[in-house]
């Protein structure tokens, strides 16, 4: 027993000894830290990530090391050290790097030498995709964030008070991890230790920080295409200077985006000459409010294999008033590295390699392979490549090396989601309740002051806050939130499963009409989450109408079931006024601003009182059948008010061409929707399923009926839509829209049953306007047969856009086109728009009656406005 103790004492004591801290700072030569440089140890594939002030940290065994210093403007520096017993502290000193300027001389028919450099990088971009086959890897991730500001109206609608002063206080993420990659996407994350200090209202995923090192410079998706076919369209490169460096010519390339946009970076490429891989990388992108700057340093793990070892991403946000900004760091260690060093077959040794997707190793290859082969092989060879040899090239490398998995991809509907399908993620038991000691012990970068008082501000609070964590919601509210809840109104948890909401007292009066006066009420939703996917909500909505001096009441219940199937049950009953034009007429909010101020009564009301039943089903993926059924007692009304700010007279509450009141009547009728995507992608969260995108168009048939006597409505409609929306490049999008189809019998239709077309005949309007008409509501009604198109063109770059100081903001342009065809007349439009996407746009717009022109108007879409009346 005596010898066990010893032994094993013995074994514990040397495992103590033979683990080291290496602390380094790494300096210039004038003594002055270099933030963010790298420290990598050949013999370990570890690279070290510095902070700031340049320092970083290790635990590593005593022994002699190969250690590689870089950092972009500095000469890569190799220096060999020992660590000792007991640790060592070491300082390193860079010299900065002193770059040839050329002088570019610019000749008809001469481009700049990093055209031929980048050719070569995106030919063999897909092999390098795909190069890693597998590996393990010890991950030690940082991030710290600070926000800087927000503004009084989101602190407002803020309940917790401690988030209320998150303003100027630093917090930090740190984790410990061990991570498995096996191509072409697996990625299995065991957290071995985490810690943070951000408040326990915002939920973090464990992943949230290892997706970043999970993308790879070489997708085709990356920085928008950076290296892709294509890229020569989007970027400029420029060549800076050639230098030799660990016996491999690197060349040093700035990228320039061709246009200010968000979506593409900027900034500088470190090549490797022999392999044309990606040494490092310092890119900047600036989408919407935010700046983030990329910088990845590669080394070469084995042989021609280029890895990611450290990343620094620095990150500014100024958006809707909040500024903040954030640092994050990742430090790698590779273990058991495999690579796919043998996938690129040619045709000598095309019969024993075969190509990926084939399992049969002996199998012969058919001679349109080999033919391709022969092409890469000779693309290959090639000393210089022209920009359609380069995209070639890298189509052929794409088929050769990419994975049979990654296509097995594609050709399944069900997308992979970005954190949860990628990255599978355990956690030690112990990932939590790691303490000080151990990570003093186990974290690259040390703490710094702000990030230290950040640890014992979220002890403290911890400490203060352990007794009052159970206290119901309601007794947390301050007189803030109440105000802020009664103004804008809230959704109150009730219990686990149940909540309360409320509209708040600035929608207490949301509409107002010449038939209704202002409706003064309110509507409140109250309902059950059974499960994350399946729900029951019944919304009840009361308004006292002044000029009508009636109630209005409506309510609606709606049930989800079937969440891989997106269905949906819906009740409503009620007695309200509605749109003789139903949803494709004037928006209620629109309708009420020109009412109120300039007595422009676009919108003409009936009163209904009915119940109405539907369903929505998913029946096959991209297949969605929506059923209903709808009773309606109407009855004609008049205008009972015509007040407006300006004292003019409105219109009669009579319809364009209708001079007689519609008959009180009832209507029973019936409709079928049959939709279809064909392969329709789609992602699964949670349990739901989302609907992406396809590359077809979406086909919509339609019937609508109605059954009654002589004096009720009685007809029957059918209809056909085809729609798509095609992404042409990464600037330029081209919508387009079909729709035809005829009442085969009209024996009794009232005008709330004719076909109406979505119009916005006001200047403010809630719809679209790839989709919508400029002319009046009721017009061009039908019970006839009918005709329409739509057509937009959109682009970032389209006019304005070509001007360099407007290039920088947001807004795209577009050019419009749709006609209408009936028996008896042909309206057409013309026009150019500009805005923030669907977000909100205005437009100008020409119509035209046949090839005669009729009118010109502006029209502002926001639809938003949609779920402020309803």
């Amino acid at each position: 027993m005596r010898l066990l103790i010893l032994t094993v004492t013995g074994m514990l004591l040397t495992a103590t000894l033979s683990a080291q801290m290496l602390t380094g700072r790494i300096v210039n030569t004038e003594g002055q830290p270099v933030p963010h440089a790298t420290f990598y140890i050949r013999e370990l594939t570890l690279g070290l990530i510095a902070d700031e002030q340049g320092e970083f940290r290790a635990k590593i065994d005593r022994g002699e090391y190969t250690c590689e210093v870089s950092s972009l403007g500095y000469e890569r520096k190799v220096v060999t050290i020992s660590v000792p017993e007991g640790g060592l502290a070491l300082e390193t000193v860079l010299q900065e790097k002193t770059y040839a300027i050329r002088e570019v001389l610019v000749t008809p028919g001469k481009e700049d030498p990093a055209y031929r450099i980048m050719r070569k990088v995106i030919s063999r971009a897909p092999y390098h995709l795909h190069q890693v086959k597998s590996y393990e890897a010890g991950v030690y991730l940082k991030g710290s964030f600070k926000i800087d500001k927000i503004p009084a109206l989101l602190k407002m609608q803020i309940n917790d008070k401690k988030l209320k002063e998150m303003t100027g206080t630093m917090y930090v993420l740190e984790s410990q991890n061990e991570v498995r990659y096996h191509e072409p996407d697996k990625y299995e994350q065991r957290v071995v230790a985490l810690s943070n200090t951000i408040p326990g209202d915002f939920h973090i995923d464990d992943n949230v920080m290892l997706s970043v090192i999970t993308g790879n410079i070489y997708s085709p998706s990356a920085f928008s295409g950076l290296l892709a076919p294509g890229s020569f369209s989007i970027y400029k490169f420029r060549l800076e200077d050639s230098y030799n460096e660990n016996g491999h010519a690197i060349h040093k390339i700035q990228v320039l985006p061709k246009k200010k946009n968000g979506q593409l970076a900027g900034g500088t490429l470190y090549v490797v000459d022999d392999n044309y891989t990606v040494q490092q990388a310092d890119l900047s992108l600036s989408p919407t409010g935010t700046t983030i700057r990329y910088k990845l340093t590669y080394h070469e793990i084995k042989p021609g294999a280029f890895l990611p070892t450290a990343f620094d991403i620095a990150i500014n946000i100024s958006v809707m008033g909040v500024k903040g900004s954030g640092q994050f760091y990742a430090s790698i260690k590779y273990n058991n590295l495999e690579t796919n060093d043998n996938h690129i077959p040619t045709v000598q040794n095309a019969a024993t390699v075969p190509e990926r997707s084939s399992s049969d190793a002996g199998a012969a290859v058919p001679k349109k392979r080999q033919k391709e082969l022969a092409q890469l092989e000779k693309l290959m060879d090639k000393e210089e490549l022209t920009t359609r040899e380069s995209y070639q090239m890298a189509k052929l490398m794409k088929k050769t090396v990419e994975p049979e998995a990654v296509r097995e991809q594609r050709r399944n509907l069900e997308l992979r989601s970005e954190l949860d399908s990628l990255i599978i993620v355990t956690r030690d038991s112990l990932a939590l309740r790691r303490d000080s000691a151990y990570w003093a012990e186990h974290r690259n970068l040390p703490l710094r002051d702000e990030e230290l008082r950040s640890y014992i501000l979220r002890d403290s609070i911890r400490r203060t806050s352990d007794s009052r964590e159970n206290a119901d919601s309601l007794k947390k509210r301050t007189a803030a939130t109440w105000t802020t809840g009664l103004l804008f109104g809230e959704k109150i948890n009730t219990g686990k499963k149940t909540y309360f909401r409320y509209g708040g007292l600035l929608l207490a009066c949301p509409e107002y009409n010449f038939v209704d006066g202002f409706r003064i009420g309110q509507r409140i939703e109250a309902g059950i989450n059974f499960d994350k996917n399946r729900s029951l909500s019944i919304s009840p909505a009361i308004y006292y109408t002044t000029a009508r001096r009636e109630a209005d009441i409506t309510a609606d219940g709606v049930l989800t079931y079937a969440p891989m199937r997106n269905a949906k049950l819906a009740v409503s009953a009620g007695n309200t006024t509605a749109d003789f034009a139903g949803d494709n007429g004037t928006d209620r909010f629109g309708n009420t601003l020109g009412s109120f101020f300039f007595a422009l009564n676009a919108a003409k009301f009936y009163q209904k009182r009915y119940l109405s039943l539907s369903n929505e089903i998913d029946i096959a993926n991209g297949l969605i059948l929506h059923t209903g059924i709808n009773y309606e007692k109407r009855n004609d009304l008049e205008n009972n008010t015509s007040y407006n700010l300006f004292q003019r007279t409105p219109a009669s509450n009579r319809p364009h061409g209708q001079t007689d009141i519609m008959p009180a009547h009832e209507a029973l009728t019936a409709d079928i929707t049959l939709e279809y995507t064909p392969r329709y992608y789609y992602i699964i969260r949670n349990g739901r399923k989302f609907y992406r995108k396809s590359a077809y168009p979406t086909l919509r048939l339609n019937y609508a009926g109605a059954f009654g006597s002589k004096s009720n409505s009685s007809f029957d409609k059918i209809e056909a839509t085809v729609s798509q929306n095609i992404r042409l490049n990464l600037f330029d999008h081209l919508f387009y829209e079909l729709n035809a189809g005829t009442f085969l019998s009209a024996g009794q239709t009232r005008l709330p049953d004719f076909k109406h077309f979505r119009t916005n005949e006001l200047f403010l309007s809630g719809k679209s306007l790839n989709n919508s008409f400029r002319m009046d509501n009721y017009r061009y009604a039908t019970n006839d047969k009918w005709l329409q198109a739509h057509a937009a063109y959109s682009s970032d770059y389209l006019l304005l856009k070509h001007l360099p100081f407007l290039q920088r903001y947001l807004f795209n342009e577009s050019l419009h086109l749709r006609t209408l065809w009936l028996p008896h007349l042909t309206h057409s439009e013309a026009g150019y728009s500009i805005g923030f996407g669907e977000m909100g746009r205005i437009g100008i717009f020409a119509g035209f009656d046949g090839l005669k022109y009729e009118s010109t108007g502006i029209t502002v879409s926001i639809p938003l406005l949609n779920t402020l009346v309803k």
